[in-house]
């Protein structure tokens, strides 16, 4: 019997990048020979999106599936508003660092660690000519956070529900810093979990 490993992506507030570290979490689990598999969480469907347009080199469900899958790793994408905590110890938190998203992601934190959820914390999308966005950014990096800047390869994979690691962007700009981040965030919730 497989090890199964769960990761939960969960930030209550929208727009944080939470689809796209999903997608792009199970992409580099396959890069690392594993089976991943995609729940999406979120009636706005994203992670879905990118399951039903067929580009994609893992499934994507929208609900729990009722036999356990033969998978090695199982990432929730959850939905935007939802301030449940995730009922799994490892939470994977990304955000984008301008102050109001900053604000939100402060209180899921608290609640999250009084619950004693082992949480990595993402920073996304950061524009670092915005001098508040890069100290918030600099400031969790000193706490540990990952850092996945602003990047055209996100946009270019999302025009055709890829994800970065697809074969169709080796040679888009900076893809190769990109996927080593996503994989260290990947290996790092594989060591916690």
């Amino acid at each position: 019997m497989k090890n199964l490993k769960i990761i939960a992506v969960w930030n209550p507030k929208g727009g944080q990048g939470k689809s796209m570290l999903s997608i792009n979490l199970a992409a580099a689990a396959v890069e690392m020979s594993l089976k991943p598999l995609v729940i999406c969480q979120d009636p706005q469907g994203t992670s879905m999106n990118y399951g039903e347009n067929g580009n994609l080199n893992f499934p994507v469900l929208g609900s729990i599936p009722k036999v356990k899958p033969d998978v090695d790793l199982i990432i929730f994408d959850y939905q935007a508003s939802d301030w449940e905590l995730p009922n799994y110890d490892l939470i994977i938190m990304p955000l984008k660092p301008a102050r109001d998203q900053y604000a939100t992601y402060i209180e899921a934190y608290k609640r999250a660690e009084i619950k004693g959820k082992r949480i990595i914390t993402v920073v996304t999308d950061g524009q670092a000519h915005r001098l508040s966005e890069r100290k918030t950014t600099e400031y969790l990096k000193d706490q540990g956070a990952f850092v996945i800047p602003s990047s055209g390869v996100f946009s270019r994979a999302a025009d055709e529900y890829r994800t970065i690691f697809d074969s169709t962007l080796n040679k888009a700009y900076k893809v190769g810093e990109r996927r080593k981040e996503i994989t260290s965030i990947l290996a790092k919730a594989l060591l916690e979990n």
